[in-house]
Protein backbone atom coordinates (compact mmCIF):
# COMPACT_ATOMS: atom_id res chain seq x y z
CA UNK A 1 0.00 0.00 0.00
CA UNK A 2 2.77 2.66 1.31
CA UNK A 3 4.79 1.57 -2.24
CA UNK A 4 1.72 2.10 -4.31
CA UNK A 5 1.08 5.87 -2.46
CA UNK A 6 4.70 6.48 -3.28
CA UNK A 7 4.45 5.41 -7.06
CA UNK A 8 1.38 7.48 -7.34
CA UNK A 9 2.78 10.62 -5.81
CA UNK A 10 6.08 10.59 -7.75
CA UNK A 11 3.56 9.83 -11.31
CA UNK A 12 1.90 13.13 -9.67
CA UNK A 13 4.97 15.08 -9.41
CA UNK A 14 6.85 13.75 -12.65
CA UNK A 15 3.32 15.07 -14.72
CA UNK A 16 3.10 18.13 -12.62
CA UNK A 17 6.81 18.71 -13.86
CA UNK A 18 6.05 17.98 -17.40
CA UNK A 19 3.03 20.19 -17.87
CA UNK A 20 5.94 22.87 -16.57
CA UNK A 21 8.24 22.35 -18.55
CA UNK A 22 5.58 22.16 -21.59
CA UNK A 23 4.15 25.84 -20.57
CA UNK A 24 7.51 27.05 -20.18
CA UNK A 25 8.67 25.48 -23.66
CA UNK A 26 5.43 26.89 -25.46
CA UNK A 27 5.00 30.02 -23.36
CA UNK A 28 1.43 31.74 -21.90
CA UNK A 29 -2.06 31.79 -23.60
CA UNK A 30 -1.95 34.99 -26.00
CA UNK A 31 -5.41 37.18 -25.87
CA UNK A 32 -5.37 39.71 -28.92
CA UNK A 33 -7.74 42.38 -29.27
CA UNK A 34 -8.81 43.83 -32.70
CA UNK A 35 -10.36 47.16 -32.93
CA UNK A 36 -11.44 48.79 -36.35
CA UNK A 37 -14.30 51.29 -37.71
CA UNK A 38 -15.85 49.40 -40.76
CA UNK A 39 -17.64 51.92 -42.82
CA UNK A 40 -19.13 49.80 -45.33
CA UNK A 41 -19.74 46.57 -43.30
CA UNK A 42 -21.39 44.34 -45.99
CA UNK A 43 -17.94 44.56 -48.29
CA UNK A 44 -16.48 43.51 -44.65
CA UNK A 45 -18.08 40.66 -43.99
CA UNK A 46 -17.85 39.23 -47.61
CA UNK A 47 -14.12 39.34 -46.81
CA UNK A 48 -13.76 37.50 -43.33
CA UNK A 49 -14.22 34.30 -43.90
CA UNK A 50 -10.64 34.58 -45.71
CA UNK A 51 -8.88 35.82 -42.12
CA UNK A 52 -11.02 33.51 -40.33
CA UNK A 53 -9.41 30.39 -41.99
CA UNK A 54 -6.01 32.04 -41.46
CA UNK A 55 -6.90 32.27 -37.86
CA UNK A 56 -8.35 29.02 -37.15
CA UNK A 57 -5.58 27.02 -39.34
CA UNK A 58 -3.19 28.93 -36.77
CA UNK A 59 -4.91 27.78 -33.79
CA UNK A 60 -6.53 31.17 -33.30
CA UNK A 61 -10.15 30.52 -31.46
CA UNK A 62 -12.56 33.55 -31.26
CA UNK A 63 -13.51 34.26 -27.50
CA UNK A 64 -15.86 37.59 -28.35
CA UNK A 65 -16.81 40.49 -30.34
CA UNK A 66 -18.58 41.49 -33.96
CA UNK A 67 -20.27 44.29 -35.24
CA UNK A 68 -21.69 46.70 -32.70
CA UNK A 69 -21.34 44.24 -29.58
CA UNK A 70 -18.84 46.17 -27.53
CA UNK A 71 -20.11 48.70 -24.88
CA UNK A 72 -18.47 51.33 -23.37
CA UNK A 73 -18.11 51.19 -19.54
CA UNK A 74 -15.36 53.78 -18.70
CA UNK A 75 -13.32 55.99 -20.30
CA UNK A 76 -13.16 58.08 -23.59
CA UNK A 77 -15.77 56.53 -26.17
CA UNK A 78 -14.52 53.47 -29.07
CA UNK A 79 -13.33 54.43 -32.16
CA UNK A 80 -14.29 51.51 -33.70
CA UNK A 81 -17.53 49.71 -34.19
CA UNK A 82 -15.99 45.99 -34.05
CA UNK A 83 -13.96 44.19 -31.71
CA UNK A 84 -12.67 41.32 -31.51
CA UNK A 85 -11.02 39.00 -28.85
CA UNK A 86 -8.97 36.17 -30.16
CA UNK A 87 -6.93 33.35 -28.15
CA UNK A 88 -3.72 32.09 -29.16
CA UNK A 89 -1.86 29.14 -27.30
CA UNK A 90 1.10 31.07 -27.39
CA UNK A 91 2.99 34.31 -28.78
CA UNK A 92 4.84 32.28 -31.50
CA UNK A 93 0.94 30.77 -32.70
CA UNK A 94 0.11 34.79 -33.36
CA UNK A 95 3.22 35.57 -34.95
CA UNK A 96 2.61 32.64 -37.75
CA UNK A 97 -0.99 33.74 -38.01
CA UNK A 98 0.62 37.55 -38.58
CA UNK A 99 3.09 36.15 -41.00
CA UNK A 100 0.66 33.83 -42.44
CA UNK A 101 -1.14 36.48 -43.72
CA UNK A 102 -3.56 38.41 -41.12
CA UNK A 103 -1.57 41.12 -41.24
CA UNK A 104 -1.99 41.33 -44.89
CA UNK A 105 -5.32 40.91 -44.59
CA UNK A 106 -6.18 44.01 -41.72
CA UNK A 107 -3.79 46.39 -43.83
CA UNK A 108 -5.74 45.46 -47.08
CA UNK A 109 -9.42 45.53 -45.54
CA UNK A 110 -8.81 47.50 -42.23
CA UNK A 111 -5.79 49.90 -42.62
CA UNK A 112 -6.63 51.80 -39.43
CA UNK A 113 -7.50 49.32 -37.15
CA UNK A 114 -5.40 48.60 -34.46
CA UNK A 115 -4.50 45.22 -32.78
CA UNK A 116 -2.78 44.86 -29.17
CA UNK A 117 -1.57 41.61 -28.01
CA UNK A 118 -1.24 40.45 -24.71
CA UNK A 119 -0.03 37.70 -22.59
CA UNK A 120 -2.60 36.06 -20.03
CA UNK A 121 -2.24 35.46 -16.62
CA UNK A 122 -2.50 32.00 -15.02
CA UNK A 123 -5.35 31.13 -12.96
CA UNK A 124 -5.57 30.80 -9.87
Amino acid sequence: MLKSALLFGIGIAIGAGAIQGLHAATGSTVYTVYEANVTDEAAYAKALSEVQKLIKNNGGVYVAGGFNKARLVDGKPPVGNRYVIIRWDNMSAFDRAEDDGVRAWIEKNAPDARQVAVEGVEAK
